[in-house]
């Protein structure tokens, strides 16, 4: 795969998975490293990143609707404004995160790690919360927040 060899040789050989403006509404995209890629206004609706490696990936702007991230990397990843309802962010790791101004409603969000994370403005109405990690992340404006 061109991403990994990229990955691989520090950007020298392969190609950076960029998927910009692609609809891939459904994709299983399970246990694969997908450090760096760009899905910069991608419809990824309903699609599954179980367990994948999504270290600082850019997701600006991608319909994130239903998507499965549950045990994903997802450390650094700019997720920033997205559209993330009625996902499963279960035991994700989302350290260093943007997700100021997502709109989280209705996801699972259960021992999910998003410790130092940017949720300012974050909508997380309606999700499910428990065991979910703050230490350190931004919540002013964050909505539906429980117990922090």
């Amino acid at each position: 795969m061109g991403h990994s060899q990229w990955l691989d040789s520090e950007g020298k050989k392969g190609r950076k998975l960029d998927e910009t403006g692609m609809n891939l509404a459904g994709a299983v995209l399970t246990d694969l490293n997908l450090e760096r890629a760009h899905f910069v206004g991608t419809t990824l609706s309903k699609a599954n990143f179980s367990g994948a490696n999504l270290f600082k990936a850019d997701f600006s702007g991608a319909n994130l609707d239903g998507v499965n991230f549950s045990g994903a990397d997802l450390r650094g990843a700019d997720m920033g404004g997205v559209s993330m309802r009625h996902a499963n962010l279960s035991g994700a790791k989302l350290s260093g995160a943007d997700l100021s101004g997502a709109n989280l409603q209705r996801s699972n969000l259960t021992n999910a790690d998003f410790t130092d994370a940017d949720l300012i403005a974050a909508d997380l109405t309606d999700t499910t919360q428990a065991g979910m990690l703050l230490a350190g992340a931004k919540l002013a404006d964050t909505r539906g927040l429980t117990g922090a």
